[in-house]
């Protein structure tokens, strides 16, 4: 088994005050009140958390290098106000370790510092469970130096093409809030930057638009998972 995935979490916390009022006023049952108030609540709160942590734990998986491991092919790393559990818990290969963070804080930061913050929160779990498993703590410090030297900014070439003497390549752009896809086009001593689109922050999302380039004709095509036409370009000299 081969660990290379990273998660960030925020896992729901119960309000024992909210959940009784919601048994009162709907007539429901405590677990029945717990699931509306994680579904009124919390749910909004931890897929933004989610969502925007993906920075940052995106580009940990694209600099790791996978480790072959007994039993372990992800770690969740659930940011909390108060260690609920401190033990390590596997559960299907997925380790799983709370860290205290500290969100009020986070919520006042700028983007840098926002990035800053949710690397040292999954690096912190990321290393308890590292030292659980016997993997040298070195190799998650040389992904944190890497980006540190990008100056924490998630961007990427996800294909080129030469096609004559012009060359093309989709730029991905992670920030915190959205994916921006880039045609790039690099002719002599010409760069040209073209924006695709704009996606959600997740690899469900912005993924499903990287399938392939395919040139035909006088366009290169950049087509999503399923063949369709996401963007194309002329390439005619």
């Amino acid at each position: 088994m081969k660990l290379q995935y990273f998660e960030l979490d925020r896992p729901y916390v119960e309000n024992r005050q909210r959940i009784e009022e919601l048994m009162d006023s709907a007539t429901l049952t405590y677990e029945e009140a717990r699931v509306e108030d994680y579904r009124q609540n919390w749910k909004d709160l931890r897929r933004e958390f989610v969502y925007k942590s993906k920075c940052m734990t995106s580009m940990v998986e694209r600099l790791f290098k996978p480790v072959v491991t007994k039993d372990c092919w992800k770690i969740i790393v659930e940011c909390v106000d108060t260690i609920s559990n401190p033990a390590i818990m596997n559960l299907l290969g997925a380790y799983t370790v709370q860290v205290l963070f500290d969100f009020s804080s986070y919520e006042t930061l700028s983007p840098l510092d926002q990035k800053k913050m949710l690397l040292e929160a999954l690096l912190k779990g990321v290393k308890r469970v590292f030292q659980e498993l016997s993997i040298p703590c070195s190799l998650i410090e040389d992904v944190r130096s890497e980006i540190e030297k990008n100056d924490y900014e998630n961007s990427w070439e996800w294909k080129r093409k030469k096609i004559h003497s012009t060359t093309y390549s989709i730029q991905v752009e992670h920030q915190l809030d959205k994916v921006d896809l880039f045609w790039k086009i690099e002719h002599k001593d010409k760069t040209i930057h073209q924006l695709i689109q704009s996606c959600p922050p997740h690899e469900m999302d912005y993924g499903a638009k990287l399938g392939k380039l395919e040139a035909k004709g006088n366009f290169l095509y950049l087509l999503d998972k399923q063949n369709e036409i996401v963007s194309k370009i002329s390439v005619s000299e």
